[in-house]
């Protein structure tokens, strides 16, 4: 199938709410396994040939089938016409397009070994990566991500972290965390509980890479949160245990005095209030009426 052939049915397949086939993916890939087979079985097998997937289409679908969405979810794209060389994130998503002439001499697929590449896409991810230690260290995305297949270099999520932070694991926090069944990735790359941050290219975990309050607050909530509060109380009860019979006694008096009183002064107030209101009421009465005659009486003497 030529590209122009393959636009045509994928812009057609677009508008009415379907893709390419898995037949038809691999046939588009043809071009590039030739020479390249190795590299795309391990991306056929990638999330990044299946980003037109149920889950997406589901969600852009409801979001009004926006064409920005498919910027990344596409190759090649368009986006004055939205026509696209392919459904996926392909070959030349990040290589860039193929020269009909290629493999000639200066027309390699030549790709940058750096974490900007993938920035396009994730963003979100790009921006955490980026302040942190890791990001700091120009320690890359492929580094850790296989680069045509996207896995992990290493099955363990432990061994991965652990292939440079060998010490680390055998320090007394991390190794009481390993008994109980944690992982690196339990504390320093916490899943993302906001699911539409998946679809702006965050992924499934942080990549800051840092343990915040929250984080342990995911398993220590009891401790984080009531710990300062419940040992303030259990001192207040001790002092009030350590406290004589007598001492307890006079604060008790002096509370319920403290409470006569006001009581007192509540009632007191309400005694006055009343007639405080009739006063008023005729002091006002007595103004309305005397105020309009003393500006006639002398109105009317000044006309004399």
């Amino acid at each position: 199938m030529s590209r122009h052939s393959l636009i045509a049915v994928l812009v057609l397949g677009a508008v009415s709410g379907t893709f390419a086939s898995a037949a038809e993916q691999e046939k588009a890939s043809d071009r590039c396994a030739l020479c390249h087979e190795q590299e795309t079985k391990e991306w056929l097998a990638s999330p990044h040939a299946r980003t037109i997937n149920d889950s997406f289409l589901g969600v852009w679908e409801k979001e009004g089938k926006k064409l920005e969405c498919l910027v990344c979810h596409t190759s090649q794209i368009d986006r004055k016409t939205g026509e696209f060389s392919r459904d996926g994130v392909s070959c030349e998503s990040c290589h860039g397009t193929i020269s009909p002439d290629h493999p000639g001499e200066g027309n390699k697929a030549k790709l940058p070994v750096t974490s900007e590449v993938c920035q396009s896409c994730h963003s979100v991810t790009f921006g955490e990566w980026r302040i942190s230690a890791h990001g700091q260290k120009n320690i890359r995305c492929i580094d850790c991500h296989k680069m045509h297949h996207m896995e992990l270099r290493k099955e363990d999520p432990d061994q991965m972290c652990g292939s440079c932070h060998t010490e680390r694991l055998k320090s007394f926090s991390h190794a009481t965390h390993a008994s109980k069944g944690l992982h690196c990735i339990s504390c320093h790359m916490p899943e993302v509980m906001n699911g539409g941050l998946k679809i702006k290219g965050a992924g499934l975990r942080g990549h800051t890479f840092g343990v915040g309050a929250e984080t342990c607050a995911n398993c220590h909530r009891e401790m984080v949160h009531s710990g300062g509060e419940l040992a303030t109380l259990q001192q207040e009860v001790q002092q009030l245990k350590l406290a004589a019979p007598e001492t307890l006694q006079k604060q008790l008096a002096t509370a319920q005095d403290d409470a006569a009183k006001l009581r007192e002064s509540v009632q007191a107030n309400r005694r006055v209030f009343a007639p405080l209101i009739g006063l008023s009421f005729l002091l006002g009465a007595f103004f309305g009426f005397a105020i309009p005659l003393v500006r006639r009486n002398r109105s009317g003497g000044a006309a004399k």
